[in-house]
């Protein structure tokens, strides 16, 4: 699954995690502290020296935690979209089974994104996976694991399609809901008339898949070519 999928180069994976409460309090602030100034200067003007400043923990001690600030930037973004998650999917109640395919999804994608406002996903941090490549394979992850669940749900609610034709549109819907960050970051801010318009238009590239028609002769992408590609990066 692709929750198992972990890519992480060995330089940017956190060197201890804590257990103790002093020192997790310890790599929140830094969490914290970093978030804060990455919204303010974004990723190239932050220097750990600057997070250790800000969060009040001492340059020796954050290192303890993290070998660097790309790897305190990617264990921010993963938390983040574990937490997106959590929130939008994880948290849904199972009355959500007796809706209609169009309101179950229509809800799990206002939930989604709901959550990523409640979770504080913000242009800082959608912006950092362009300028730092390491971010991509944590993407990758996400992606797959929220198109595995989309396939989950589609046949779950009556869809006859192969799980390959499920898992390339639910790629698709994806990418159509990544596109929409260009128009909340052209507004810097998040218009609920542009979330309904995606949402619209990823219910009508399911139509065809929830409502009995023939699944595409062409998949134009396939699980494997995803994984392998953030494999590859």
């Amino acid at each position: 699954m692709a929750e198992s999928f972990d890519p992480t180069p060995p330089d940017l994976r956190p060197r201890v995690r804590p257990v103790q409460a002093r020192a997790l309090r310890s790599r929140r602030k830094v969490l914290d502290a970093a978030h804060a100034l990455l919204k303010a200067e974004g990723p190239h003007r932050l220097t750990t020296a600057a997070i250790a400043a800000a969060s009040g923990v001492s340059v020796g001690a954050l290192y303890r935690f993290f070998p660097n600030k790309e790897s305190i930037i990617r264990q921010l973004y993963e938390e983040k979209l574990d937490e997106i998650r959590k929130t939008a999917l994880d948290e849904r109640s199972a009355g959500a089974r007796e809706l209609s395919w169009r309101d179950h999804f229509r809800d799990t994608f206002r939930a989604m994104k709901a959550a990523e406002r409640q979770v504080d996903f913000d242009f800082s941090l959608a912006d950092a996976l362009f300028l730092l490549p390491q971010l991509w394979a944590i993407d990758v992850r996400h992606a797959v694991t929220l198109a595995d669940r989309l396939v989950a749900d589609m046949k779950r609610l009556g869809s006859g399609w192969s799980d390959a034709a499920l898992f390339d549109l639910a790629m698709n819907i994806y990418a159509l809901d990544s596109a929409n960050w260009m128009v909340w970051r052209y507004a810097q801010r998040h218009p609920a008339l542009a979330i309904e318009r995606m949402i619209e238009a990823s219910l009508t590239l399911m139509r065809p898949a929830m409502e009995g028609d023939p699944e595409p002769a062409e998949i134009a992408v396939s699980r494997e070519q995803v994984l392998a590609r953030a494999l590859s990066d």
